[in-house]
């Protein structure tokens, strides 16, 4: 598997502010960061979640994974992590996190598309959204540390060249339109956002009532036929 450069940038990030947290947040921020595997295809669906969550398991279990962040991970480490951040979304594969990806691939194949890809907004493996909100944020707004991974994933973005960016998590979306979007107004003719990459305006979609793992067959339908209109 290849090497990622932008996957220094998350290396950097992780020493740079791991001594500033404390507490239970200290304890997030010594487990190893979503590293990104190197893009392989472009012009697909890219589905935006809030952050990688977490389950930690014993030894003992088949799909154990020791998350231990060392500030001195090396090379081989980032792309094994970065492997297994691929393998998550492979049904194929023993780390495959069903509960969350099954619903994706069932979405993508109601639109007639032959795959998806899939990252998050924030790097930490946590499964509290409100820890990710308290790391990110000092009062009120972003902070240093949520901005700066919200640079990396514009780069990431960049390097997918997606069709269409569907963002099925309330949080997320928000943050997403103020930082990404920097605020700007929907297309009322057309019902979407645009993400201005590459010299081109990607259709974004935020959904906020489409998380958690589920969404209800009559939003499915009504979100399908929408998107595919976009896409058309």
């Amino acid at each position: 598997m290849e090497y990622y450069n932008l996957n220094n940038q998350i290396t950097e990030l992780w020493n740079k502010f791991n001594i500033l947290f404390h507490d239970y947040h200290q304890e997030v921020m010594n487990r190893v960061p979503s590293y990104l595997p190197i893009p392989k295809s472009k012009d697909k669906i890219l589905f935006i979640g809030l952050n990688p969550a977490y389950q930690e398991r014993k030894e003992t279990h088949k799909n154990y994974i020791n998350y231990s962040y060392n500030a001195t991970i090396t090379t081989d480490d980032i792309i094994r992590f970065s492997k297994i951040n691929s393998d998550s979304k492979d049904s194929s594969s023993d780390f495959y996190y069903g509960k969350y990806f099954n619903m994706l691939h069932n979405f993508a194949k109601n639109l007639g598309e032959d795959g998806f890809e899939h990252c998050d907004l924030f790097l930490m493996r946590e499964t509290d959204s409100k820890i990710v909100k308290q790391m990110v944020e000092s009062e009120g707004t972003l902070n240093e540390f949520g901005i700066e991974q919200l640079n990396i994933l514009k780069i990431h973005i960049e390097n997918l060249n997606p069709k269409v960016i569907i963002i099925p998590n309330a949080m997320a979306a928000e943050y997403y339109k103020q930082i990404i979007l920097q605020n700007s107004n929907v297309d009322k003719e057309k019902g979407i956002y645009y993400t201005e990459i590459n010299n081109k305006k990607i259709p974004t979609i935020l959904c906020g009532s489409w998380q958690y793992g589920r969404l209800d067959k009559y939003t499915e339908a009504i979100l399908v036929r929408h998107i595919k209109t976009v896409i058309n």
